[in-house]
């Protein structure tokens, strides 16, 4: 795929940058621009760009891909890893929400999820689920454990 960045439309106006470009700058200042606000993050933390998307955005579009839609961002995969081929994708707010590093990751019959997708799954908010585990109850009864009715006093 190719894209021309900026390039002077009929008219002689400048085109606007494709959605992408704006996700790669970012993921460069984040990296290598201590003045920026997350860089101890990022680029504070260790996480680096690799080279060859450092030097092109053309390279980054090729390994990336283009963006699904407007609802998806860059997402590293392995959040401890740098922004390289395989480590990245675009990601729904939803899923990069399911990847961060606050993540408690609860495994229960050979199956591991975040605490949101677990109460996702049996239908339980995830206050219930936080504070059942935070009252020392294991994951099998946390997880499997019915939820008693509301009992609401009749006028």
């Amino acid at each position: 795929m190719t894209v021309q960045i900026r390039e002077l439309a009929p008219g002689g106006y400048k085109r606007a940058d494709p959605p992408e470009y704006s996700s790669w700058s970012m993921m460069i200042q984040r990296c290598t621009n201590p003045k920026r606000q997350v860089y101890n993050y990022y680029g504070g933390r260790g996480i680096r760009v690799c080279d060859q998307w450092l030097e092109s955005f053309q390279t980054f579009l090729e390994d990336v891909g283009p963006r699904p839609s407007s609802m998806h961002s860059l997402d590293r995969i392995d959040n401890d890893q740098d922004y390289k081929p395989g480590n990245v994708r675009w990601a729904t707010k939803r899923e990069q929400a399911n990847n961060r590093r606050s993540n408690v990751i609860l495994t229960h019959h050979g199956q591991s999820r975040n605490i949101s997708g677990w109460a996702r799954e049996i239908g339980m908010a995830p206050d219930t689920l936080m504070m059942r585990l935070a009252s020392g109850w294991s994951v099998e009864r946390a997880l499997t454990q019915k939820l008693r009715p509301i009992r609401r006093s009749s006028p």
